[in-house]
């Protein structure tokens, strides 16, 4: 399989897991569960899981210095900040609203590749990139609410998501072993949601067995298996470009939610979904028309 077709499937199915877990995120909600308490245990699980698959694979524990200023700099400013970001934003504006902004961060990640590391975006991934975010707008839920804390916050998470794909594509992060990444990520996220708790007290240490069950199968999927994917998908592509088919997170998290959930299906959502596919599918068409242009002038160079 071609480096480029690897690197699509790897963010796809990053995509898809991380869409689809919300799911079983709403189930523990009922049964006691909050954001903070979610956040908390889906990267705190995840360790144990990735120590023992490490040992299995012989892969060292050991990281240098440097390697470990990245990982807590990418790790906990930017991806822990992200998800604490954007469900405290829930508290101010409806989740669509809130969700809506933060998938604004394919365009932040391409403008921060572009003025930061001088990354050409070419006529192709700009359209793509832009009718991927009139897809998302399309998802918008302005019954939510616009309150200005709630607005920032879920900007901000956009900006600071950006920020960890683009260190993951970057610095040396993106040639570490993905399961010592997530590893790492995953001990360094949990303490510092401890550490953020304790004047908000807000982590429920003592869940039903189900919801603890649910949150084990959200920490695999999401931090250990979603992340791992996505570092995958990000080597192979660059941040920009997988940031775009990233967005096929929330035609996921609106499929799983009118299957499990029998949640409504608007208009305004199928579109929604049909003209981020559309982007997709530009991505995948330029990519196609760039390997036959080099193709042939390798056959040309040849003759």
């Amino acid at each position: 399989m071609h480096h480029k077709q690897k690197g699509v499937l790897f963010t796809v199915a990053s995509a898809l897991l991380f869409g689809v877990t919300p799911v079983l995120a709403s189930l523990t909600y009922d049964m006691g569960s909050n954001a903070s308490t979610l956040t908390f245990y889906r990267n705190l699980m995840v360790v144990p899981v990735l120590v023992l698959l490490m040992a299995v694979k012989k892969i060292p524990f050991r990281v240098t210095g440097r390697e470990l200023l990245l990982l807590l700099a990418v790790g906990v400013l930017f991806r822990a900040s992200t998800t604490f970001m954007l469900y405290d934003s829930y508290q101010y504006v409806g989740i669509g609203t809130a969700t809506t902004l933060h998938f604004m961060y394919p365009v932040f990640t391409a403008l921060l590749c572009r003025l930061a590391f001088r990354e050409k975006l070419g006529a192709g991934k700009t359209a793509a990139l832009l009718l991927a975010t009139a897809g998302i707008v399309c998802f918008c839920d302005p019954s939510g609410g616009f309150d200005r804390r709630g607005i920032l916050l879920a900007v901000a998470s956009a900006v600071t998501y950006s920020c960890y794909m683009t260190g993951m594509d970057k610095t040396a992060l993106k040639e570490m072993n993905p399961n010592k990444v997530a590893c790492y990520m995953g001990l360094a996220n949990a303490a510092a949601m401890l550490l953020l708790d304790l004047p908000r007290k807000e982590i429920v240490f003592r869940l039903p067995p189900k919801a603890m069950l649910y949150t084990f199968i959200i920490a695999v999927c999401t931090s250990f298996a979603a992340v791992a994917l996505l570092q995958m998908g990000i080597r192979e592509l660059g941040a920009s470009t997988a940031a775009i088919f990233s967005m096929l997170e929330p035609i996921a998290c609106v499929l799983s939610g009118w299957i499990f959930l029998q949640e409504a299906m608007p208009v305004n959502k199928i579109l929604g979904c049909l003209v981020i596919l559309g982007a997709v599918a530009v991505i995948v068409a330029v990519d196609r028309r760039r390997e036959q242009t080099a193709a042939g002038l390798q056959k040309t160079k040849t003759e």
